[in-house]
This record gives C-alpha cells, sequence and structure tokens, in this order.
C-alpha cells in the first residue's frame, strides 16, 4: 500500500511557510542558487534561473520583509507621519485624497503605505529615527512643513530618501514637491476684489505650517495691491474655530464683505454660521475655501475653491519618492555619496533650489523644489451668483421637482 505523499508546502494559510530551501529541494538546486535566481543576481543560468522562478510561483514563495530588510533589499514601504489630532484628520479632504494617489502609484510598484499618527513632532522624529533603524521602511513622505522645522535637520542627519511635502523654501538639503500657494492666494484676492468686495477677511489655520504663513503674506500683499482691506485671523484647522471666528467677524463694527477659509471643512461651518444669522451668500457676504471637495461643490450655495487635485499631488509625490529611493539603492550599491543627497531634477512645472541658496550652506548638494501642481480657481455661486451651477446639482434639483410631495394621511 502506498503512503500518499505529503502536501507541497504553501506560502500562505495556516501551514508551513515555504522557504529557499523548499525551492531548492524541489528544484534540486543548492540554497545558495535559489538566493541568486529570486534577487536577480549573476551566478546561475538562465534555464536555471527560469526553472527555480517556476518552481517558486507554483509554490506561492514570498520573500520574507524581515530577510529581505537583513540582506540589504528593499523592504517595499514607505513611511508617512501625521502629528495631528484623528479627529481634525478624519473631517480633512486632503489627507485621504493625498494618500489614495500615494498608494496609487505605491501599490502598481508592489510598495505599501504604513502610516502613523502622533501626538508630537518629537514623537514623530522617534518614529523616523526606529522605522529607519529597523529597516521598515525605504523613505519617508513628510507632510505639514512648518517654519522652524525641527524634522527637516532630523531627516538630514539619517540621510536617507525623504521628500518635504512643501514649499518653496524651508526644507533645508531635501527635495520637496509643493502646491504654489501664493499663486492660490492671489487667484483668489483678485477674483473677490474684482467683485468690488473691500473688506476681505482671511480665517486661517495655524501660522506655525508654512504653507498657512505663505497664504498669509501673499494674502496681504495682494490685497494692498488692489487698495482692498484685508485682515488675518488665525482660527486653527477645524470647523469650531472656523465657526467661533466667522462668529466674531460678522458681529464686528466693520464686518467684512467676503471671507476666505483655510479648507472645505472650515469654509462649509462658515458657510453655515452666515446662513443661520440670515446674511444672505454671496448678497452679503462671499465665502471662499482653499480646499475644493464634493462637500465645497454640493453645498447650497456651491463654494467657490481652489482646485487642485488632491490625488494627483499624492500620485506626484509618490513617483519622486521612488526616484529617490532608486538614486539612493545605486549610490549605496556603487559606493557613492550615501543617502538621498544624490537626488537629481525631476519633470515638473518649476524646478528649483540651488546649492548655497538659502535652506544650505555653500557646497551643499542641490536638492530640486518640484512644483507638483497649479493651482485654478473654481468660481461658484457663493462668490458669483451668476456662476453656472454643477450639472450634478441642476439634476437633483431637477429629481426633487419631480418627487411627489409628502401628504398626511389623517388616520382619526
Amino acid at each position: 500500500m502506498s503512503t500518499p505523499s505529503s502536501p507541497s508546502p504553501r506560502g500562505s494559510g495556516r501551514g508551513k511557510r515555504v522557504t529557499i530551501a523548499d525551492i531548492a529541494a524541489r528544484a534540486g538546486v543548492t540554497s545558495a542558487a535559489v538566493s541568486l535566481a529570486v534577487n536577480g543576481r549573476p551566478g546561475v543560468s538562465d534555464a536555471t534561473r527560469a526553472r527555480i522562478l517556476e518552481i517558486a510561483r507554483e509554490l506561492h514563495w514570498e520573500p520574507s520583509p524581515s530577510a529581505r530588510a537583513l540582506a540589504g533589499a528593499p523592504v517595499l514601504s514607505i513611511g508617512m507621519v501625521l502629528a495631528r489630532p484623528a479627529e481634525v484628520l478624519g473631517n480633512e479632504a486632503f489627507f485621504g485624497a493625498f494618500s489614495a494617489g500615494l498608494q496609487d502609484v505605491l501599490s502598481a510598484q508592489d510598495y505599501s503605505l504604513q502610516m502613523k499618527i502622533v501626538q508630537s513632532v518629537e514623537a514623530e522624529i522617534d518614529t523616523y529615527r526606529r522605522w529607519f533603524a529597523q529597516r521598515r521602511v525605504d523613505g519617508i513622505v513628510m507632510v505639514d512643513l512648518q517654519l522652524d522645522d525641527p524634522r527637516i535637520p532630523a531627516l538630514e542627519e539619517l540621510g536617507r530618501p525623504a521628500l518635504v511635502i512643501g514649499g518653496p523654501g524651508h526644507h533645508g538639503t531635501l527635495p520637496s514637491v509643493y502646491v504654489d500657494d501664493a499663486l492660490a492666494t492671489r487667484l483668489i484676492v483678485e477674483h473677490l476684489a474684482g467683485l468690488g468686495h473691500q473688506r476681505i477677511a482671511r480665517v486661517a489655520g495655524t501660522r506655525g505650517y508654512h504653507h498657512t504663513a505663505q497664504r498669509d503674506d501673499a494674502f496681504l500683499a495682494v490685497c494692498a495691491e488692489r487698495g482692498v482691506t484685508g485682515t488675518l485671523h488665525e482660527a486653527g484647522f477645524g470647523a469650531v474655530g472656523a465657526a467661533r471666528t466667522v462668529t466674531e467677524l460678522i458681529a464686528s463694527d466693520a464686518p467684512p464683505t467676503a471671507i476666505v477659509l483655510d479648507s472645505d471643512e472650515m469654509a462649509r461651518a462658515g458657510a453655515h454660521v452666515l446662513q443661520e444669522s440670515g446674511i444672505a451668500i454671496p448678497d452679503q457676504v462671499a465665502i471662499a475655501s482653499y480646499e475644493d471637495s464634493p462637500l465645497a461643490r454640493m453645498h447650497r450655495p456651491p463654494l467657490t475653491a481652489i482646485g487642485r487635485s488632491a490625488v494627483e499631488y499624492g500620485r506626484r509625490a509618490a513617483h519622486r519618492l521612488l526616484e529617490l529611493i532608486e538614486e539612493d539603492r545605486v549610490s549605496r550599491r556603487g559606493g557613492g555619496a550615501a543617502g538621498a543627497g544624490l537626488a537629481s531634477g525631476a519633470e515638473g512645472d518649476a524646478p528649483a533650489g540651488a546649492a548655497g541658496g538659502p535652506d544650505g550652506p555653500e557646497g551643499a548638494p542641490a536638492h530640486p523644489e518640484l512644483r507638483a501642481i497649479a493651482p485654478e480657481l473654481l468660481i461658484r455661486a457663493s462668490t458669483d451668483p451668476d456662476a453656472a451651477t454643477d450639472p450634478l446639482l441642476l439634476a437633483l434639483d431637477e429629481a426633487s421637482a419631480a418627487a411627489p410631495s409628502e401628504t398626511t394621511v389623517d388616520r382619526g
């Protein structure tokens, strides 16, 4: 009576994990030969390599992340740490869309995105150090660039691939991609001034962030150019601060005729305050947002907003970071300068970043800035009553008008 053969090892499920030794036994070669074959290294014939790879596929073999890390191979993971309250992140449209764009590109290259929420910048820096020391990530996406940012020198010291989201400037010797917030501000203010507004208030997020400060500075400069009164009001990110600030503005002796807010959530909160106070939008006070979203488009009235695809922004950032990781890998293998310091220019709208500029000392390696997305102003009824109505809103209005009205049945 023959004894049934034991099942082949599988790479998934509850059975034994497939190892290089299993593949070697099946192929009749040494484990060293399998290692050369699966890692794409010379030392085995093409026929042997093809046979080994076919057996690896049949057995559903997957390389061990820890083994890849020990061998110096990419661990196929990108890290992003967010030092913001979870409630704020959950209500913001930007980070979800930006992360989706990152993951869209990373997934196509078999990379994963590792995210973590922490309570402080210090905890964020500690996470970067631990991730790189433990070989858990190949590179870092750093968001929420600050004016005097302690994360920049920490990442420079680590010398590993890291991409700053934000700029221009203030990113040290690290490469960056950014959206032109100064141009976005000019588009909003010139639009409102062109409609005749003479008192414009900007309800801003936290001043310490680079993009907030850039918007503030550009806002005051463009208001001065156009001869209108512009006032700044720091509310912090989120609906509560925005609602409180707008409430104070409309109760002031000289209330603004237009209000610009830093996010779609803040703009919707401000619009709600105006409507609850009986103030007509835009006839009495116009509202505009720096961030567009489906909720901004579906608002009544639809909110004028800066259009900049956060998904596409994430895609551009992912492509750039993958370039940096590959450049770092080639540099280390070739014995050149380690780290992301060999980053070269990438395709984009406005590369910049000469050595010896305000971010780095003379002779420091140049790290180009890349303007990832050019902003555009999407004019809607919250600032211009004659703006075209979104086709989806028209369709919803038509469907609502066609729906039968509710009737009350007297069952007495």
